[in-house]
């Protein structure tokens, strides 16, 4: 019993976050920013020179998503198709990633 997790807990994040991407499901988010390079699985953006962010293997694929063309809805489709994973799998780290992403103005709607 010590081990006993809180499941509550993961619904209601998981709730909220299915929430957010209602919320944000037609906006259509466009990347800033400009691709520096790659180093050991970092991927290094930058939003001017003093402003250079590492981004995961995933934040940058969704950062590369946004095109400005794309909703939220139809880069989560396209995830879900490309790794082969139900789209409702996809909405918790693609939220995560885009949260992330806009919080350091890498992507803006």
């Amino acid at each position: 019993m010590e081990n006993e997790q809180h499941p509550h807990e993961h619904e209601h994040d998981h709730e909220k976050t299915v929430a957010r991407f209602q919320e944000i499901k037609l906006w259509k988010p466009s990347r800033q920013g400009e691709f520096l390079g790659e180093e050991d699985e970092k991927f290094y953006v930058a939003l001017s020179q003093e402003e250079v962010y590492e981004l995961s293997p995933l934040a940058y694929y969704v950062w590369l998503l946004c095109d400005g063309e794309r909703t939220v809805e139809q880069i989560a489709d396209h995830i879900s198709k490309e790794v082969q994973v139900e789209v409702s799998e996809v909405i918790e780290p693609l939220v995560v990633a885009l949260d992330q992403l806009s919080n350091v103005n890498l992507v803006k709607y």
